[in-house]
């Protein structure tokens, strides 16, 4: 594939909902431009965007897959993302280098607008990039376009604008309407060929021109003027007008077809060639030392391209996806990563599995490179007089975490290094290793997400993990005021133990943290022997009396013991102070405290009245609730311990339509019957660790 300049690539990210065909819509663009000879199959798993074994297992799209088309002098780099918003980190990717966005809609759905529909449009208008729809399956026998229209209508704009419109419906579909050329499109012996529009539907696509044209006309104050002196546009003024609407997001484009019989793909090339953007006609954020600020794709400036995925490929390694910015790149080059320079091998240009070589690559183009060593998603690879960094990808928080466990404890000393490898490559999957849990959480974006990742650990690492809900940091303090002494005392022969503390144990406010005080007076304890007392109530601490979580806000004071000049050591003081440190909490009225989160809920209206039962359920407090972008945010303060896999709850409450994230907010006394549970539990896994 020979190099191509900013002005005659198309950069265009295909998202939307699961099941709508956004993977058939890449593969019949690969089909009728000649880069494949046969249409594939999902069934099959023979189709070029899901190649991998655990996509074609699955019959659908786990990550975003790359497709390198040739197309009369113009070079396609479609970006196939998956639907499930498991997987939403990948699209989040696509629409960052993506210059168009494409949203596949199904004719047949009867779920309204879907979740995956709402998504890539927030993220794409979060991006400010240009946006079109295209309506699939509309040769599906429940197929009813005018419905999706007006669901697209109510919910995102009234700028959403058909240009285009099915002739018949399910199997009496047979071609589409174009409103730009006014012709009639369909297949004859599996060709597109262009008709007169049928005089049954010409008075509906005069209308819908008459009202596209006043809509151009009406975004530009010039070609407003022409418009009102000559009373139309010609085909040139239409074309720079409509393009500049679809630019400035004032115009949301609506095509139609199927992408499985044609119907219509050839149409929409037509499009992507003069309506959608070329990386040109876009700018990149950047930031330095200045701050942010805009650059423009230009070859002649000094080279920067942005990573926007990693993938590991077997026996071949990490292969590093990127969009130049700047500049251009030639394979055997050094260039900057941060402080690390990058030696780049051959330069490839992908389609699905296929990797094509290049000599060079300029920019606005997207291409692929192996085994470099420093690099990782969301890096900026640059020209050593290159001195800012592009905008990263804005991760989503994650939604979902387990606690997981090796099966085989030698794999313990390598699951960190395979899991940093895979927050590497998709960095909305992440984990970390609780010290004071002594447990390993992973997290993502839903349980297929983390399905997935556990499966690469496996196929990839050779690492099975069992998972499990992870444990609370709970905290334990005290309301009131204790005191008593404990005398350890051993003797077994020989040289024995002893040691006898008397302390006191009092309450702090909440937050002030705790302090160890120092009274003995007339050397009743040898000041050798203090720091042995102090450790022992900080290690008791550490592991806490009822639950097994640290303590805190409390202040403990020793006051008075006794020792014995032979059998006295560190050990004997250090056993008794802790002894003594838990009667004195027990009997000092113990509490527990629970980490508090904010949760902020987006939600369809007509979910709300569920939502908040669900939030009471979960002894959640509401603390507001304001519209939001058509829905509404409700904002509570839930335990965590209420929040396990919440994820999927909403999902099933809301038909996939709503959304959350959380924070940490503060700690809270845990109610009495909650508590005596969590006592109970713990004081059970003690004993049954001691059988053990």
């Amino acid at each position: 594939m020979k190099a191509y300049h900013a002005k005659d690539i198309r950069n265009i990210a295909i998202v939307g909902h699961n099941s709508v065909g956004k993977t058939i819509l890449a593969e019949s663009i690969a089909f009728h431009t000649g880069k494949i000879t046969r249409m594939g199959s999902i069934d099959d798993g023979t189709t070029v965007s899901d190649y991998s074994q655990n996509e074609i297992e699955k019959k659908y799209s786990i990550r975003s897959s790359l497709l390198a088309i040739e197309n009369k002098d113009i070079k396609y780099n479609l970006i196939d993302c998956p639907g499930y918003a498991d997987f939403i980190g990948e699209t989040h990717s696509a629409i960052k280098v993506a210059d168009s966005i494409l949203i596949t809609v199904s004719a047949a759905s009867t779920q309204g607008t879907e979740v995956g529909t709402e998504m890539g449009f927030e993220i794409a208008r979060h991006n400010n990039k240009p946006t079109a729809f295209f309506i699939n399956k509309c040769d599906y026998e429940n197929a009813d376009y005018d419905k999706v229209i007006s669901d697209l209508q109510t919910a995102f704009s009234s700028s959403v604008t058909e240009v285009q419109f099915p002739v018949g419906k399910g199997e009496t579909f047979h071609g589409i309407i174009d409103i730009f050329d006014m012709k009639m499109y369909v297949m004859e012996n599996g060709k597109p060929a262009a008709k007169d529009i049928p005089d049954n539907v010409k008075a509906k696509a005069e209308e819908i021109k008459a009202a596209l044209v006043e809509n151009i006309a009406g975004s530009d104050e010039e070609l407003m003027n022409k418009y009102l002196d000559a009373g139309e546009l010609s085909p040139e003024e239409f074309n720079t007008g409509f393009k500049k609407a679809f630019t400035d997001g004032a115009i949301f484009p609506v095509f139609c077809g199927s992408a499985l019989k044609g119907v219509g793909v050839n149409s929409l090339m037509d499009k992507f060639d003069n309506i959608f953007l070329s990386p040109a006609d876009l700018k990149t954020v950047i930031k330095d030392k200045d701050g942010e600020k805009e650059i423009e794709t230009d070859e002649s400036k000094p080279f920067s391209a942005f990573v926007f995925k990693t993938v590991a490929e077997a026996h071949v390694g990490d292969l590093t996806f990127f969009k130049i910015v700047t500049g251009k790149l030639s394979g055997g080059s050094d260039i900057k990563n941060g402080d690390n320079v990058e030696r780049i091998g051959l330069l490839n240009v992908v389609t699905g599995k296929t990797r094509h070589e290049t000599n060079e690559l300029f920019a606005g183009d997207i291409g692929a490179v192996v085994k470099l060593k420093y690099t990782k998603t969301n890096d900026t690879l640059k020209d050593k007089s290159v001195s800012y960094d592009i905008k990263p990808v804005e991760i989503p928080k994650p939604l979902i975490w387990e606690a997981v466990k090796t099966k085989d404890k030698k794999d313990d000393a390598k699951i960190g290094q395979a899991l940093l490898a895979l927050s590497n490559e998709d960095p909305t999957f992440g984990y970390k290793i609780d010290p004071e849990m002594h447990e390993t959480i992973i997290h993502g974006q839903g349980t297929k997400h983390l399905e997935t990742m556990i499966e690469k650990l496996k196929e990839r690492f050779s690492i099975e993990i069992d998972i499990a809900e992870p444990k609370i940091p709970y905290r334990e303090t005290i309301t009131g005021k204790a005191e008593g002494s404990y005398r350890h005392k051993k003797q077994s022969g020989g040289k024995g133990q002893f040691g006898e503390v008397h302390m006191r144990v009092r309450p702090k406010g909440r937050g002030e943290g705790y302090n160890f005080v120092d009274s003995i007076t007339g050397g009743s304890i040898p000041a050798r022997f203090i720091p042995a007392v102090e450790k022992g109530v900080n290690e008791t601490m550490v592991t806490g009396v009822i639950s097994g979580s640290l303590v805190v806000d409390l202040e403990v004071e020793l006051f008075f013991g006794k020792f014995h000049d032979v059998d006295s050591s560190e050990m004997a003081f250090k056993i008794a102070s802790r002894m003594c440190f838990k009667d004195l909490f027990k009997k000092a009225n113990p509490i527990l405290l629970e980490p508090i989160y904010i949760i902020k809920i987006t939600v369809p209206e007509e979910y709300t009245g569920d939502i908040m039962g669900d939030i009471s359920s979960r002894r959640g407090r509401p603390e507001g609730m304001e519209s939001k972008s058509g829905k509404q945010l409700i904002t509570a303060k839930v335990p965590l311990s209420e929040l396990y896999r919440y994820a999927t709850t909403l999902k099933t409450m809301t038909q996939g339509k709503g959304s959350f994230e959380i924070d940490f907010d503060h700690y809270e006394v845990v109610p009495y019957e909650v508590q005596q549970k969590i006592v109970e539990k713990y004081e059970a896994s003690k004993g049954q660790e001691e059988e053990e």
